[in-house]
Parts: C-alpha cells; structure tokens; sequence
C-alpha cells in the first residue's frame, strides 16, 4: 500500500483542531485552533477545496480578531483578602477540591493560614494561602481556575506588582515544589531553588 502523505497530512490538521477544543484555556484553544485551521487550509489547497480553503481563512481570521482583543484590551487585577470561615471560601475550594489537592490536600490548610482572593476583571480567578513568618510568606497553595491559567495573573503580582506584598511585610516568597509543571511555573515567575541541598523549596526575593 503506497504511503499517501497528503492524506496523513489532513490527518494531522484535522487532529489539531481536535485538539484545540480540548483547551480549557480560551487563548490556547484560540492559538491551537489558528494552527490547525492553517494546516487544514493548506490541505485543501493540495487537495484542490477551494470552499474549506475558504472556510479555514475564515476561521483563522476570527480566531486572529479575538486574539487580538485579547491582547489589546487591557485587564484589571486586585487581590482581595479572603476569610477562611467564609461560606464562599469553603464553596470554592470543596467545588475545585479535586484539582486543588494535587498540591495540597484540603485538610492541611489551617484556618489561621493567610488566604486571599486573586481577582481579574472583577471575577475569582483562584486564590493564594500561605503563612507569613518574619516577611517571608510560605505559600501553601496558589490555585487559578483552568480558564485563568495564562500565566497573566502570576505575572502581574510576582514580576510587575510586588508592592502588594510588600504593603503586607511580605519581603520574601518561599513554596514547595509539587511536580514539574510548578516547577516550571515558578521559574517562569523568578523563582530560585532555595538552597543547592534543597530543590525542592524555592524562593523569590520581592
């Protein structure tokens, strides 16, 4: 059986868009979505479809319009403090318990930990918790909703706007590494391993 190259191709332009609507994060399913309208639409030049040429300029160029709107709309962030006895408290995190407590089980966090509500656009993005001892504030859990989960909000607070903490005798930002997607994300926010014996604990000097 020959080997058809452009029929694999549509294959895999077809299983980029699948995929993209998978995306709980709205900017990646647009940028996916944009990839494989590309690549669907260069399957249908080599299969001569003018109409799904058509259809996936289209859509890649609504995809390009909301990116842009994205980007260029300036948003809002405040953190607010947050009451641990509260009602609304227990709802968000026993609603997001299960993705919560692949970094920290529910139970661990003690009512006298320091908790705070991240806002963006006047909506709940997550939440911060963690106990301040002497300026360094140890973070025990710090959630964002799938949908938030651009980096914007760790960005804002961590890089542009540590004055926040500061405001708070908060000097220094210390957490526990939980796999290697936080990791990551730590290092992304300018966190450093703490100590060359313990690369587990990184901290960020505010």
């Amino acid at each position: 059986m020959e080997f058809d190259w452009v029929e694999w191709f549509g294959y895999l332009a077809s299983f980029v868009i699948l995929i993209s609507l998978t995306m709980t994060s709205i900017i990646k399913l647009r940028w996916v979505n944009l990839s494989g309208c590309i690549l669907f639409a260069a399957f249908a030049y080599l299969i001569d479809s003018v109409p799904t040429i058509v259809m996936n300029i289209g859509i890649a160029c609504i995809n390009l319009y909301f990116l842009y709107k994205i980007y260029s709309t300036k948003e809002e962030f405040k953190i607010i403090k947050a009451s641990a006895d509260s009602e609304y408290y227990q709802h968000f995190l026993d609603v997001n318990s299960k993705d919560i407590e692949k970094q920290i089980s529910l139970t661990q966090l003690k009512a006298d930990y320091t908790s705070f509500y991240m806002l963006r656009d006047n909506h709940i993005a997550g939440v911060l918790v963690g106990e301040n001892c002497n300026g360094v504030f140890d973070i025990k859990l710090d959630y964002v909703i799938p949908q938030y989960r651009d980096f914007k909000l760790g960005t804002y607070y961590y890089h542009d706007h540590p004055d926040f903490f500061k405001e708070k005798g908060i000097n220094t930002l210390k957490s526990l590494v939980n796999d290697e997607a936080h990791r990551l994300y730590l290092e992304k926010m300018g966190f450093v391993v703490e100590s060359q014996t313990d690369s587990h604990h990184y901290i960020k000097h505010l």
